[in-house]
């Protein structure tokens, strides 16, 4: 028996009465039906200050940009920084091509062509 003097039936230590079903276990899970006890409602208020507070991060964001792009548009080597960086933007282009595939022979066809070049000008007859 508890301290108050009934039995809860179907809890760790107290067998169930004969002829009563044992009591369901609650959810554990936090769900639509039944939410956390700890969580506050969302509210207009809450939805308002998140909108707002994402549009201000955007407005920043873009605010660095444009002072960002004032300073490059500035600067006296602009010419050869474009230069730079369209030679650079080729550069990474060959790289992703050749890495793709595209445009490239297959590798083991090159060495099969290079070894039986090798072979003919040595004189060897081909096997």
């Amino acid at each position: 028996m508890s301290q108050t003097g009934h039995e809860r039936p179907g809890q760790t230590g107290h067998p169930a009465q004969p002829g009563r079903p044992a009591p369901q276990a609650e959810p554990s899970a936090p769900g639509p039906e039944n939410p956390a006890p700890d969580t506050p409602p969302v509210t207009l208020e809450l939805l308002t200050l998140l909108a707002a507070g994402v549009a201000d991060l955007a407005l920043d964001q873009l605010r660095q940009s444009a002072e960002r792009a004032q300073g490059v548009l500035r600067r006296s080597d602009l010419r050869d920084l474009l230069t730079d960086g369209v030679v650079e933007l080729r550069k990474r282009g060959e790289l992703a091509t050749r890495r793709s595939g595209a445009g490239a022979e297959n590798h083991l066809e090159t060495m099969a062509r290079r070894a039986a070049e090798r072979v003919a000008g040595e004189g060897h007859p081909r096997a």
